[in-house]
């Protein structure tokens, strides 16, 4: 009798373990749909904002208020659109990583994965895009920059020997590209240590939020092109190493945007403690763009849900703020726990009298 039950069991598990593998071909199948769907909206995107460019370059920028409402409402439901079907397919992806994780365990041990393992799955897998994206961004600073400055380096010298095998080097031809090579490869050294702290900042851990962002932004004016106003507090609460390095990467996205993309003249980062908050804010008078018609794309728009998914995973929450013309402000809202007394601050006092910094 005990010999059937067994036998019944070990074949309802087969049957579970079945069922699992056709629900994870049939969402699948239901996924590939999604993503064309998304390839499709993606393209009608493109072609409604290619055509508003055109419009305004036909028009010489008087194009009626009616007729642009229009057009750039359809750009904005097409964007929430493509949004939506990206989030929808990100859904899918994590819930079949689960089914599979799911069947290989019911195959192993007969059991299948509690609600507590299926939720750190999921955080495992926000981090894991979050770790992507930065080394996709890392990789595009690294080409732009100090890769192109050793390119150049490289083309000078052999430009500098070829002279040299015709005989048509002076001494101070030589000199004036000796000078420029060097100070091509000092600004490379300075970039890559900027790359090498923003990857590993690891003064976080021995100096605290405060004094990190300090050290950051000593590197970061050398090639900010706007005037960079900084308001930080004397000291901060303490704040869990996770809320630490969540707060630092959304100043260095933050100000990376600012840099690359808003042609500002002026940006101000402020740092403010609140009883039960801590409130980080990245303001520009750059020339700002609308936030519902970004969506991820392999050419960018990943920063933005970058930034999002840092401050969930640490109970935060980011705000922004902007509109063609007008600016851009990302604000973030780290809660404190409730149980951290007054008197506490963060490692890091020593940068007092940094309240401002023009």
């Amino acid at each position: 009798m005990r010999d059937q039950i067994a036998q019944v069991l070990a074949n309802l598990v087969g049957d579970a373990e079945e069922a699992v593998t056709t629900l994870e071909r049939q969402l699948s199948a239901i996924r590939a749909k999604v993503d064309a769907l998304a390839g499709e909206l993606e393209r009608q995107r493109v072609r409604v904002q290619l055509h508003i460019e055109e419009r305004l370059v036909d028009a010489a920028g008087a194009v009626a208020a009616e007729e642009l409402a229009d057009l750039r409402a359809v750009e904005d439901r097409l964007a929430s659109e493509l949004l939506q079907a990206q989030a929808f397919s990100q859904q899918l992806a994590g819930f079949l990583q689960l089914l599979a994780v799911s069947r290989q365990q019911l195959s192993r041990s007969k059991t299948l994965p509690d609600l507590d393992a299926a939720k750190d799955l999921l955080v495992r897998q926000a981090m894991v895009r979050a770790q992507e994206e930065e080394r996709r961004r890392l990789a595009r600073e690294i080409h732009d920059g100090p890769a192109q400055v050793l390119a150049n380096a490289i083309l000078t010298v052999q430009y500098l020997a070829r002279l040299i095998e015709r005989g048509n080097l002076s001494a101070d031809l030589l000199r004036q590209e000796l000078t420029r090579i060097e100070e091509a490869l000092r600004e490379g050294l300075s970039e890559t240590r900027q790359f090498m702290f923003a990857l590993q900042p690891t003064t976080l851990q021995q100096h605290g939020l405060l004094r990190t962002i300090t050290l950051y932004l000593d590197t970061l004016r050398r090639h900010f092109p706007a005037e960079l106003t900084v308001e930080l507090p004397e000291s901060l609460p303490p704040l869990t190493p996770e809320q630490e390095l969540a707060a630092f990467r959304v100043v260095q996205e933050a100000l990376h945007n600012v840099q690359r993309h808003s042609h500002a003249r002026h940006c101000w980062l402020t740092i403010s403690a609140h009883p039960s908050e801590i409130v980080i804010e990245v303001t520009d008078d750059g020339q700002g763009f609308r936030p519902e018609a970004v969506v991820p794309t392999s050419s960018g728009g990943f920063g933005l849900q970058g930034m999002r998914e840092r401050a969930e995973l640490v109970g935060g929450q980011l705000d922004i703020q902007s509109r063609p013309g007008q600016g851009t402000t990302i604000r973030l809202r780290l809660p404190l726990a409730a149980s951290v007394p007054q008197e506490a601050v963060q490692r890091g006092g020593d940068t007092a009298g940094l309240g401002r910094d023009g």
